[in-house]
């Protein structure tokens, strides 16, 4: 009897833990859970045969329990006019190309690429009903959406809104899974973001406001379609049409999350710039490789929102975007990953060098040019010459057609729609250490080159130098405190020991494209061995071309027949 009256208050301390706990959970659970049988966002309503299990993920977007069954959508995806608009998507991909389900009026005079089969708020062609409902699986990410009325209107769609079915409930602060591609397990959690890769850099004059910010990526960007008949598909009221656009306000994203902000202000724009990243990498890995390949402004800013998302995640998939475990990376290898700034940007080689005297050439039509150039669009482009060697330039298409690049500096789209959109995300890669991770140098000499040659250019302040003021300051006040910048006065730096080396001319800064002459005089008792660092080879006197800071040592052998001292 004893030992029962010892038991007994150990087992109600045993069921108050068990009830306690088990209280806690329900508290927890029900905090971000519910039952639902309509669930509404950015004024897209979803309507269910009963009520079903639904929550949020980290960024606000809605997810449920599935299998689930639609009955309806507002505002209702119709015939009108012989149009369908208001359409609804399944896990929808850039393996489909530019087909899509979303509004049979979109690229307007370029269309149409509708398959009604691919617009599930139209089951069979049936309008939503529950007499033809639509019936979601778990791993389903549902994209719905709403059209702008003006058939063929760049971009086709107002906005959207994501839906995604889960087998089982998302844990409190999960990023919502990629909308692309059809595994939906939750991989990322808003607590294992890692706020120490953030500055808190002193902001400057033209800092937007950080509820502005965070507006930019409150609702998904729809980009899965690729090329730059995408525009049409991006929803006005959730991101920009133009990657010129989205190039800028990815950049203006990222420096306002490295600016003097405590980490609860930057909770909202960080978690809404990661599920960018996230998504972005979901339509890479669902054969989205060739998305963004160059072609003028229209494929800017994708890779940065990836690799920041990788970093702060620390997921090594994502930080490796730029695949640095690929000797010799670039667009000829088959995992390569087009970005429209990667794409444009090299340095001037072997294969950029025209050698008078120039070919020519005729048109149809009669248009002659010279060397390099296009015919079709009357353009005879500037040849690059062995000066130029090494130079961090442009090309507009120049991953896919080295002819149109050229030296002209004025050529469509250089000053007008690129690199003046892109030093907001490649400062912050350089503040945030990510320059190798990101794995294409020339990009980075050429953000400097370009920045400097404007600023002679148009001055400060010119939206060619940078769209946005906030980022043109940004750059100016913070560019120098990380790392070495490219620059239009290169300095050419000599190391020796056992020598000397002439310069000639011997200056303290080069203009570009000067030509160098270096000569190795090796000191009593050494021998010249060759050239090191930024030379090779064991040519002497040899003649280089400065076109970026450089530092070549000169290294000097001892003689094998020199005596040896032993007095000493």
């Amino acid at each position: 009897m004893k030992k029962l009256l010892e038991i007994i208050p150990e087992y109600r301390r045993n069921v108050n833990r068990l009830a306690a706990s088990s209280l806690l959970v329900i508290v927890l659970l029900c905090q971000f859970t519910y039952a639902e049988r309509r669930i509404s966002q950015f004024g897209i309503t979803w309507t269910f045969n009963r009520d079903y299990t639904a929550g949020q993920f980290a960024n606000g977007d809605y997810w449920v329990l599935g299998p689930a069954t639609i009955i309806g959508i507002d505002p209702p995806s119709i015939e009108t006019n012989g149009r369908t608009i208001n359409g609804s998507m399944v896990n929808p991909s850039p393996k489909l190309g530019r087909t899509q389900g979303y509004d049979s009026a979109m690229y307007g005079g370029f269309g149409p690429r509708f398959n009604p089969n691919l617009n599930v708020g139209r089951p069979n062609n049936w309008d939503l009903t529950p007499r033809h409902p639509l019936v979601l699986q778990p791993h389903s990410s549902l994209v719905s959406t709403i059209s702008i009325p003006e058939p063929g209107h760049r971009p086709q769609l107002r906005t959207a809104a994501i839906l995604t079915v889960l087998p089982e409930p998302a844990p409190e602060g999960s990023f919502r899974p990629p909308y692309c591609g059809t595994n939906k397990t939750i991989k990322f959690n808003k607590y294992q973001l890692d706020y120490s890769w953030l500055a808190n850099l002193r902001p400057v004059p033209g800092a937007p406001g950080i509820m502005a910010v965070e507006r930019y990526f409150e609702r998904p960007w729809i980009d899965h379609i690729p090329g730059w008949m995408g525009r049409y598909q991006h929803p006005a009221e959730n991101m920009p049409d133009y990657g010129r656009e989205i190039a800028i306000r990815v950049g203006i994203g990222a420096l306002k999350l490295n600016l003097n902000l405590n980490n609860q202000m930057k909770e909202v724009l960080l978690i809404r710039f990661v599920q960018l990243g996230i998504d972005l990498y979901g339509i890479v890995q669902d054969e989205g490789k060739r998305n963004w390949v160059n072609n003028g402004g229209h494929a800017s800013g994708r890779k940065w929102p990836i690799l920041f998302a990788g970093l702060v995640l620390n997921y090594p998939d994502m930080k490796n975007i730029g695949r640095i475990d690929i000797a010799n990376y670039g667009p000829s290898h088959q995992e390569y990953v087009h970005f429209g700034e990667d794409d444009q940007t090299f340095y001037v080689g072997d294969e950029d060098i025209y050698k008078p005297p120039y070919k020519r050439h005729v048109w149809h039509g009669g248009f002659v040019y010279y060397g390099h150039g296009k015919g079709d669009k009357h353009r005879d482009y500037l040849e690059y010459t062995e000066k130029h060697r090494g130079m961090p330039e442009w090309g507009i298409e120049h991953t896919t057609d080295r002819n149109q690049d050229g030296l002209d500096w004025n050529t469509s789209y250089r000053p007008s729609s690129t690199a003046n959109a892109w030093a907001g995300f490649i400062l912050t890669a350089h503040i945030m250490g990510a320059k190798e991770l990101w794995n294409h140098d020339a990009l980075f000499d050429y953000m400097d080159r370009y920045m400097e040659v404007q600023k002679q250019v148009v001055g400060v302040g010119h939206w060619t130098r940078q769209w946005s003021r906030f980022i043109e300051n940004m750059w100016d006040a913070y560019r120098p405190d990380y790392g070495p910048v490219w620059t239009m006065s290169p300095i050419l730096n000599i190391a020796a020991t056992g020598g000397s080396v002439t310069k000639t001319p011997d200056k303290t800064a080069y203009a570009l494209g000067e030509k160098v002459i270096l000569k190795a005089d090796a000191d009593d008792g050494y021998e010249f061995a060759g050239w090191s660092g930024g030379l090779s080879g064991t040519g002497n006197p040899v003649t280089i071309i400065i076109h970026a800071n450089r530092t070549v040592t000169a290294n000097f052998a001892t003689r094998n027949n020199t005596p040896t001292d032993n007095s000493k």
